[in-house]
């Protein structure tokens, strides 16, 4: 039996023919063969002749064809001489990649840029998540941490500050804790190191140190003994005072200085850890004097760590317990209960959780739309190197190299987009951080640490292996014989469908975000023309703390009618007032179980926790607030001594119904002394501008004064030209008293909107990002589209076919896919619009107009992604389209 010569390679025979043609292809064929021949002769294995005869066709193609060939013959081609490693054919990877990346530098540049804005934004954003959601509390052992909160069902109150007399009995009943402390808020005006100048700060009970796990940076923390009535005044101050004011100077500690004017020592440099809890720059013990206290003066936060082993269940079981007891043992805490509130809880605001978790979908969704785009550019892209991968295949390179390949050019491209994503939240994070409204985040300070530089990586290699995977799906799928034989219709199908399919998913997600962003918008702009209650226009306000020590007795008061009266005289003021507290400010705001007598829709001896203020009697009329009934304030009310109220609207209303509330009676439950009601004023939005106005009354500050007031001043025109007037009055009248917290009150009203307006705006810039990519995203589909059936549009303006009809083909084909993405996007909009309903105000998280505007908006946008396209393809020219292969 005669054995059958082998025949050279057909593929290699039919790629020489593809490349030569006439007389040149004979001569080339006829080199091969007979070297083949040759090579079998000589006792080569048919396999290693076969690749001869592939090197040699490479070699006889014409240089500049050779170079391009060759450069992937080392990384396609087998040998049985030798099996590379893993490490040598990623060196091949990546050299090809950066020749592949080289070739064609602006589509890398865009490529690079997409995915540099997603990665950038997500690391930024992320930051801030893991700064206040993961990263963990500077505390020791900050799980076993709890804050221990007063509470009351009947009054719907879940949390409430707790009194010094509920603390201690707490800490002297609790056996589930191994320390307790408790901290509250107080104004500091230091003197006598430089200018007098007020700050804020707290006072500690010396316990919280251990309770917390902190230790001072420098001195000491407060001992036991320093917090007794009538025990030399010691304070710590924080690690920002002791540098800007001491400039650490290790002398600072046992320094002697005036804190509201009393002679105090410092003791200690407070770790920056106490910021986040108690906030401030001076502190000073917390002295409990049982004899001074009252149980319903709920002013300070009571903090407990547990003991090893006891779960936080068990340890509100017991406090529960502790609870019962007392309310059996003290009448006034009838209704009162405790709740334990983990450190996590008490730290993270629900609505600041759900605001960042949010704006980390959002970015989130920014980058599957940046990763769908940029597959879209891989797949345009693979169609003008399907010969270079069926060349690739042929030569003998596995679909599972051929996949590596195309993902090791994505990886390459996101590591490149990563990077300089990472560069741009590293400047975008301390710009966020430094533009953020003060107070609004519970921590100090966001930074790029390593949880977010490992985040910022993991998304890389997520994100190139997410937009790589459908490009080198396909280019595996491609052989040479479909290459030379012209045919492509299939590919060419997949591709285009892929297309669709990846541009309307860009557009659905993009209708999510603008849907987000224009209810946040609308709920802005109601935010900002919302009935504040008084007139924000041309007040200036600002902080005085005088100092007890100084002002005893009536010295307060008549320090500031003494102001007053200067700054009333003043040229360019209106008027001026003075109160413990401002709207939206960070002054006084005393909240105080009070009841009343008599007819009541509340039940018989409701205590309900009510917040009061003490002003003067000019500040309804320098606030612009409208007085309903009844009478101001007047200097007889206090010369008198009697002891009157005035009330907002609300809380006539939760009191005494529509009944006249003028003569009725109200009282403290921990203070019997009657206050007679003489006026109603309308009711003020004090804390937030989503929230209604609150119930509250007003106390006479002829009555007496609190540490700090603020006080108002209306003016003419611009209310801040007349700051130099102010210092120098408060200087006449006491030059060691610092001027303090100037704002003007339009000020303090945007700040309060400042959350509202960080969301929306963060939101419409990332609704904007992304709408701009899917536009771009539906335009690479239809140019791809117009390119690819170039011969089929000459063929029909060939046969008659119009240029509008053409015109009208091409729109028709995007807007479908537009339209398809739209419906997606409302529908799931709909679906996930819910978890907005905390953020917005004033409009429902389902406003359909909301829907129709962005529906509309949309599809106007889409039109105008395919407009070029369908322009272009109304202009081919039948007699160039047909002269194409």
């Amino acid at each position: 039996m005669t054995t059958r010569e082998p025949n050279p390679p057909r593929l290699a025979r039919q790629f020489v023919a593809w490349r030569f043609s006439g007389e040149r292809q004979e001569i080339v064929l006829g080199d091969l063969d007979e070297a083949f021949r040759d090579a079998l002769a000589g006792g080569d294995s048919t396999r290693r002749a076969s690749l001869r005869y592939w090197r040699q066709a490479l070699a006889s193609l014409p240089p500049r064809r050779r170079r391009f060939e060759a450069s992937f013959e080392s990384v396609a081609t087998p040998s049985n001489d030798r099996h590379p490693g893993v490490l040598d054919m990623s060196l091949n990877d990546f050299r090809h990649t950066g020749r592949f990346l080289l070739k064609s530098p602006w589509w890398t540049i865009a490529v690079v840029l997409t995915i540099a804005l997603a990665i950038g934004a997500n690391t930024a954003v992320f930051s801030v998540v893991n700064a206040v959601m993961l990263r963990p509390l500077p505390f020791d052992q900050p799980d076993r941490l709890v804050w221990i909160a007063e509470r009351n069902d009947r009054l719907n109150l879940p949390t409430f500050a707790a009194s010094i007399l509920n603390y201690s009995g707490w800490k002297s009943q609790a056996r589930s804790f191994e320390a307790m402390g408790a901290f509250g808020g107080a104004t500091f005006t230091l003197t006598g190191s430089g200018e007098p100048e007020q700050f804020a700060g707290g006072q500690l009970t010396p316990s919280l140190f251990g309770v917390l796990g902190l230790r001072p940076v420098a001195g000491r923390s407060f001992a036991d003994g320093d917090d007794r009535p009538g025990a030399p005044l010691v304070i710590m101050i924080s690690d920002a005072l002791w540098r800007h004011r001491f400039n650490r100077d290790s002398g600072t500690i046992g320094r002697h200085v005036t804190v509201n004017g009393v002679e105090a020592t410092i003791v200690g440099v407070a770790p920056t850890a106490l910021a986040p809890l108690a906030g401030g720059d001076i502190w000073r013990p917390l002295t409990i004097d049982p004899g001074r206290e009252m149980r319903l003066n709920h002013w300070v936060l009571a903090v407990g760590r547990l003991r090893s082993g006891v779960t936080l269940a068990a340890g509100q079981a017991e406090m529960d317990g502790v609870a019962r007891n007392m309310s059996e043992q003290y009448a006034e805490m009838k209704d009162w209960g405790v709740r334990l509130v983990t450190f996590h809880d008490f730290f993270l605001n629900p609505q600041l959780g759900t605001a960042l978790l949010m704006l980390l979908c959002a970015v989130g969704c920014v980058l599957l739309i940046a990763s769908a785009n940029v597959a879209n550019l891989l797949l345009a892209r693979s169609a003008s190197r399907r010969r270079e991968m069926a060349v690739r295949v042929a030569l003998g390179a596995s679909r599972t190299r051929i996949i590596r390949q195309v993902l090791a050019e994505s990886l390459a491209l996101s590591a490149i987009g990563g990077v300089s994503g990472l560069a741009l939240a590293a400047w975008a994070v301390p710009a966020i951080d430094a533009v953020l409204p003060a107070n609004l985040l519970p921590v100090s300070g966001v930074r790029l640490d390593v949880t977010v530089i490992a985040f910022a990586v993991a998304l890389t290699v997520a994100t190139g292996l997410l937009f790589g995977i459908a490009p080198a799906w396909r280019s595996a799928r491609l052989t040479l014989t479909d290459v030379l034989k012209g045919s492509g219709r299939g590919a060419t199908s997949d591709r285009k469908r892929l297309g669709n399919v990846l541009a309307a998913v860009q557009l659905a997600l993009a209708t999510m975000l603008l849907v987000a962003a224009s209810l946040l918008t609308q709920s802005l702009l109601r935010l900002q023309h919302v009935t504040l209650g008084f007139d924000a226009g041309h007040v200036l306000t600002f902080q005085l703390a005088l100092p007890s020590a100084r002002y005893a007795d009536n010295r307060g008061m008549q320090f500031y009618q003494q102001l007053m009266t200067s700054l009333r005289a003043s040229p360019g003021v209106q008027g001026a007032a003075v109160s413990s507290g401002i709207p939206f400010g960070a002054g006084n705001f005393t909240t105080t179980p009070i009841a009343t007598t008599g007819p009541s829709p509340l039940p018989p001896d409701a205590a309900v926790p009510t917040p009061w203020r003490i002003v003067s009697s000019a500040y309804f009329k320098t606030m612009r607030i409208p007085l309903l009934r009844g009478r101001e304030f007047l200097d007889a009310d206090g010369v008198m001594g009697a002891n009157v109220v005035i009330v907002s609207q609300a809380t006539a209303r939760r009191f005494w119904g529509e009944a006249d509330p003028l003569g009725r009676t109200l009282h403290r439950q921990n203070d019997r002394r009657e206050y007679t009601v003489v006026g109603v004023v309308g009711d003020v939005r004090h804390t937030v501008l989503s929230q209604e106005s609150p119930s509250i009354y007003y106390s006479s500050s002829l009555i007496g004064t609190l540490p700090p007031m603020d006080v108002v001043v209306r003016t003419d025109g611009d209310p801040t030209s007349v700051l130099p007037l102010i210092r120098q009055q408060v200087r006449q009248l006491d030059p060691a008293l610092p001027v303090s917290t100037v704002r003007t009150m339009e000020e303090w009203v945007s700040t309060s909107a400042a959350p509202s307006r960080l969301n929306a705006v963060l939101m419409v810039a990332f609704a904007v990002v992304a709408l701009s990519i899917a536009a771009i995203g539906i335009y690479g589909v239809l140019a791809y589209s117009v390119n690819q059936r170039t011969r089929e549009i000459g063929l029909r303006m060939a046969l008659g076919a119009q240029r509008g009809e053409v015109l009208r083909l091409i729109v028709r084909e995007g807007m479908k896919v537009g339209a398809l993405g739209i419906a997606i996007g409302l529908v799931a909009a709909m679906g996930v619009s819910r978890s907005l309903a905390s953020l917005v105000f004033g409009v429902t998280v389902r406003d359909p107009w909301t829907y129709v505007i962005v529906a509309a908006t949309l599809g106007l946008v889409a039109l105008a992604a395919c407009a070029l396209p369908a322009r272009r393809a109304s202009r081919v020219d039948p007699v160039i389209a047909l002269r194409q292969d």
